[in-house]
């Protein structure tokens, strides 16, 4: 059984009743808990059990039967007056056959052996033992004739098996994928979180100062107001980051299959920093590691072996058997045999004696050869044409399905190197606005000071500071996430996060 090993090396620590949590903590835990790996884990374990199966066909084949038969048999014969035949029998056989993958097929030890009890005076020997043993061989010559053709559910279990393996390793890597955008998607939550709480804090600071200096006489009482406005909207703001930090979380945990009722705290930063990326060097290493596209190759094989066999399968059938059977006849003289005017004729001695039975088998006393020829073709031959029509079908299916995919794996490589130059304009231009949107904060508060600014101008420079400062916050995570996905683009995501995979 191929046994599928994750080799992966991680740590985790707990403190206050919190799991503090690194991306390659949440990668670790994945990998043991997550349950689409598992399940397809057990989908590749049903592929391995599927190549045997179809091993089995070529299993010999033991079969064992036995009878007893003790009754009466009424007859109408001139020597048995009463028309009654008593009778017991007793028999065992068995037989070893099945066939090769050359298209061969064997019927060995067919092995039969009775014994016949009976009061018919017509029967010479009482109780008589036959035994006979047959041995025979045949050849396919034109349908099911070769090693490839026999082997063809053989060959596309084990191809399907490999597929499985690929099939396993694309759901680590969108595990994987999934677990690094929500895990940046949380620490791009927290920090919201605090960027909400610190305009609370401003606001609650401008609210302070704008009752000092409407006590004083310095502003209007409408400054109060629209302060203590603006500190119920951002208590509201605080309430939504919070909300939407515990669903992200919450998201998290759902793909690590823990305890939602656990608390985690994301360690790790997100970077920063720029990586630059050639989109062709992408794309043929793309090409060469996607699983996609292996598995699509694989599949193509398997199309062109199954259409090569139901191309086979549109001929008729021709056979060639031979065999050889061995007879054996042995028991003791019927006491009730009949005589005609004295004492009946001997029993030849070969036959006398159940052990003779047995003795002529092995001396090969009375042989039987056979050669045996079969031709065998339906008229109509429907149901194998359409069965090569689906499998031609079915092949340039599976060529056409290789295109797509390749198409479709360049388009995941341009759009995730598209994602990630713009990540990098984002960041860029967010962190120029959080600059300006600081200073323009600063001048509007020393403009109220002085009394020329107001109060609105000042929360309305504030909102745009935590606008920026979302903005900003936003793009770093979608840059993470962007380097993410073009790893996963690439076929390489397993490798940088330091997952293989072995049979």
């Amino acid at each position: 059984m191929i046994k599928i090993l994750l080799l992966f090396f991680f740590a985790m620590t707990a403190t206050a009743g919190a799991m503090d949590l690194s991306l390659k903590d949440a990668i670790g835990i994945a990998l043991e808990n997550n349950r689409d790996i598992q399940i397809e884990k057990e989908n590749v374990v049903v592929s391995e059990g599927e190549i045997g199966t179809q091993k089995g066909a070529f299993d010999p084949i033991l079969n064992i039967s036995s009878f007893y038969n003790d009754g009466e048999t009424p007859t109408v014969n001139t020597f048995i007056p009463d028309g009654t035949v008593n009778q017991q029998e007793f028999g065992i056989s068995g037989n070893v056959e099945g066939r090769f993958s050359t298209g061969t097929f064997y019927d060995v030890f067919n092995v039969s052996s009775t014994r016949t009890d009976t009061d018919s005076p017509l029967d010479d020997l009482s109780p008589s033992w036959f035994n006979n043993v047959t041995f025979s061989v045949g050849q396919e010559l034109l349908r099911n004739f070769g090693v490839d053709v026999n082997n063809a559910f053989v060959i596309t279990a084990r191809r399907s098996n490999r597929i499985s393996m690929k099939e396993f390793e694309n759901v680590v890597t969108n595990t994987l994928l999934e677990v690094e955008r929500r895990y940046w998607l949380l620490v791009a939550a927290r920090q919201n979180l605090e960027l909400e709480r610190n305009a609370l804090e401003l606001a609650l600071d401008l609210q302070k100062r704008n009752e000092i200096q409407v006590e004083v006489g310095v502003l209007p009482p409408v400054a109060v107001t629209q302060a203590k406005s603006e500190v119920a909207a951002r208590e509201l703001d605080v309430i939504r980051a919070e909300n939407t930090l515990q669903a992200t979380e919450d998201n998290l945990k759902n793909v690590l299959a823990m305890d939602l009722s656990q608390i985690i705290n994301a360690t790790d930063e997100p970077t920063t920093e720029v990586f630059q990326f050639n989109e062709m060097e992408s794309l043929d290493e793309a090409y060469q590691q996607r699983p996609e596209i292996e598995q699509a190759k694989l599949n193509i094989e398997n199309r062109k072996t199954l259409k090569k066999y139901y191309s086979n399968q549109r001929l008729p059938t021709l056979s060639v058997e031979g065999s050889v059977q061995l007879q054996g006849l042995g028991g003791d003289e019927n006491p009730d045999r009949l005589s005609f005017g004295g004492e009946p004729e001997p029993i030849p001695s070969r036959f006398l004696g159940s052990s003779e039975a047995f003795n002529q088998i092995f001396g090969a006393d009375f042989t039987t050869w056979q050669i045996l020829g079969v031709f065998s073709f339906p008229i109509f031959n429907r149901t194998a044409r359409g069965e090569y029509v689906k499998a031609n079908a079915e092949f340039d299916r599976s060529v056409i399905t290789l295109k797509k995919t390749q198409d479709d794996v360049a388009l995941d490589v341009k759009s995730a190197i598209r994602e990630i130059e713009n990540s990098l304009r984002a960041i860029d231009a967010a962190r120029v606005s959080v600059e300006l949107a600081a200073e323009v904060v600063e001048n509007e508060q020393e403009r109220l000071n002085v009394g020329i600014g107001t109060t609105r101008e000042v929360l309305e420079a504030q909102r745009d500071l935590i606008d920026a400062g979302v903005r900003e916050i936003t793009a770093i995570a979608n840059y993470n996430i962007a380097l993410a996905e073009l790893e996963r683009a690439k076929g390489t995501l397993l490798e940088k996060d330091g997952v293989i995979i072995q049979e």
